[in-house]
């Protein structure tokens, strides 16, 4: 699985919606269940996910899938991305 597929599941997971209804234009401020505990459920289930850490600000701020997919792929290591 790619990881926009991933993401798109988790994220869809944790808000309670169908994987297809999450795009790459979701995010808080337009996705049913993406409050604050999501937020940060969601940020914490791509670190464990993918083996990364996100810094606070980062976390604050990976607010959408738009934001979250770059940062995912600036952290992987370049074999991987």
């Amino acid at each position: 699985m790619d990881i926009s597929n991933k993401v798109r599941e988790i994220v869809a997971d944790i808000t309670n919606n169908r994987p297809a209804d999450i795009d790459e234009n979701s995010g808080a401020a337009t996705t049913d269940g993406w409050d604050s505990v999501a937020q940060i459920n969601i940020i914490a289930s791509i670190e464990m996910e993918f083996g990364l850490t996100f810094s606070a600000d980062e976390m604050q701020s990976l607010n959408s899938i738009r934001k979250i997919l770059p940062a995912i792929k600036d952290h992987l290591p370049e074999k991987v991305a």
